[in-house]
């Protein structure tokens, strides 16, 4: 040892950070500090963050189905949704079908409680298996900080509720598991869970707890799961089969196949190396707390005790990772999310092995993942105060709005322009080709990249303008068809 890392060892700063937090988790409930932590963070952006892309997706979708009234086949606006099941947009427009239209809050709110139920998991879960408080809400942090868990606090895309509903069902499992209580009843509710689940994104769930627990159940020769573990498996894609057959069309199965990357992707993502690198940043925190966890286990004392279940949460949280990593065209980090309830644990693990023996190791991954929700506290209370960059789109969309109740008109929009701003602006709204816009009746309202607003410029007769450009980017084009 250096005479430099002799003194930090000895330093007494890392033990008070430590004494700290044991304070401020013994001084208040820890559940009541889970709640208005997440409150805090995330429940300003509900209100004040204008949607992206991605969310304007959902947001449309669940706008077309309390419209139309069809439940079973997904559309966005006049084109068929069949890429998921697309749950997350049905129960968004359950939820607003009192209000008679879909608002931020209904849009978001279901995604915020979902947060707040995988933190509340994480804590349950530590608990349960001898972690002291400080621990169980030190697990609780390290989620909440994580960088791409701040991106989906309330972000209206089905990562967020994918992961926690999968880790749910762990949960269930584990709880059965080791309590001798693996009953029918028991696999039912995983197996219902796993279709939940699968509503989000289709059958993934079934290949993700299949593989993690599957393997599991092989190394502890478990042999009389197998077949309930089957049975989840049907469950969960009972649902997905229903829906389907129910929208199945015509050279349906080339998009599925495009969709779930094995055949002709339509974008290439991260290679394994890149995948690794770019997800241990976007988990940091409890990438770092987890490796602490694995590696005072490996060269210090072990709680025979909770051998069986670092083996089941390292299943869980490793196993389907490695197809993932060389899945063709590529991996992006959310598809990693489904770790990052696993790592937060195994980092309340670390906290609570550590925190008396190694304050040095413990203190360092304290502020790191302070630092970080003090980011997200500061990104969420500025939110009200700054409209154009949060709220971009809905403050586009009011302009926008404004222009089209002055002069009605149908909107045309060409794929994919504008999903963040849709949301906001009023209907009809239908999807058109830029060959269907050349014919359509006046007045109409078109939105369409600046290189297709030439092409209709040259091409329309007719009164046709550009009004402005669109966009934060100004990369989509408004123009008016008058009669």
């Amino acid at each position: 040892m250096t005479s430099s890392a002799a003194p930090l060892r000895g330093s007494p700063l890392p033990a008070r950070l430590v004494a700290l937090w044991e304070a401020v988790a013994a001084r208040w409930d820890p559940i009541v500090i889970i709640v208005v932590a997440c409150a805090l963070l995330a429940a300003p952006l509900i209100f004040f963050r204008g949607y992206n892309a991605h969310e304007g997706l959902a947001v449309s979708i669940a706008r077309t189905t309390l419209d139309t009234g069809n439940w079973l086949v997904p559309h966005m606006y006049n084109e068929r949704y069949i890429e998921s099941p697309a749950l997350q947009s049905r129960i968004i427009a359950l939820l607003s079908v009192p209000f008679g239209a879909v608002n931020q809050i209904t849009a978001r709110l279901p995604n915020f409680l979902l947060l707040l139920f995988g933190c509340l998991l994480i804590y349950r879960l530590l608990r349960k298996v001898a972690a002291g408080f400080p621990a169980a809400l030190f697990g609780v942090a390290l989620f909440l900080a994580c960088p791409l868990v701040i991106r989906l606090y309330v972000s209206v895309t089905p990562d967020l509720p994918l992961a926690v509903s999968l880790f749910f069902a762990f949960v269930l499992w584990w709880d059965g598991y080791t309590g001798n209580k693996l009953t029918a009843w028991r696999w039912l509710a995983i197996g219902l869970v796993l279709a939940f689940a699968g509503g989000f994104k289709g059958p993934e769930p079934v290949a993700y707890f299949g593989l993690c627990i599957g393997l599991y159940v092989l190394i502890t020769r478990s042999w009389r799961q197998i077949p309930w573990l089957v049975l989840c498996g049907v469950i969960c894609l009972i649902p997905v089969v229903i829906w389907g057959a129910s929208i199945y069309a015509s050279g349906d199965q080339t998009d599925w196949l495009a969709y779930m990357r094995i055949a002709h992707p339509r974008a290439v993502f991260y290679g394994p190396i890149e995948a690794i690198y770019k997800t241990a940043v976007e988990l940091l925190p409890a990438v770092l707390a987890a490796a602490a966890f694995f590696i005072a286990r490996a060269f210090g004392e072990k709680r025979v005790e909770r051998t069986r279940f670092v083996g089941a949460l390292a299943c869980y949280a490793f196993v389907a990772a490695v197809p993932t990593l060389f899945w063709p065209g590529g991996s992006a980090t959310r598809y990693y999310l489904p770790m990052a309830p696993a790592l937060a644990v195994f980092g309340g693990l670390a906290y609570d092995e550590l925190s008396l023996r190694r304050p040095q190791i413990v203190a360092p991954l304290l502020l790191v993942t302070m630092a970080l929700l003090l980011y997200a506290l500061g990104y969420s209370l500025a939110s009200p105060f700054f409209p154009q960059q949060f709220r971009q789109p809905q403050v586009e969309g009011a302009q926008v709005s404004a222009l089209i109740h002055n002069a009605p008109g149908t909107i045309y929009v060409t794929s994919d322009a504008a999903l963040n701003l849709l949301p906001y602006l009023p209907e009809p709204i239908l999807y058109a080709s830029l060959d269907q816009m050349i014919t359509v009746p006046a007045p109409a309202w078109m939105i369409v990249t600046p290189e297709a607003a030439t092409a209709l410029l040259a091409r329309r007769a007719g009164k046709l303008e550009v009004v402005r450009p669109l966009g934060e980017a100004q990369q989509w084009r408004l123009l008016h068809l008058g009669q």
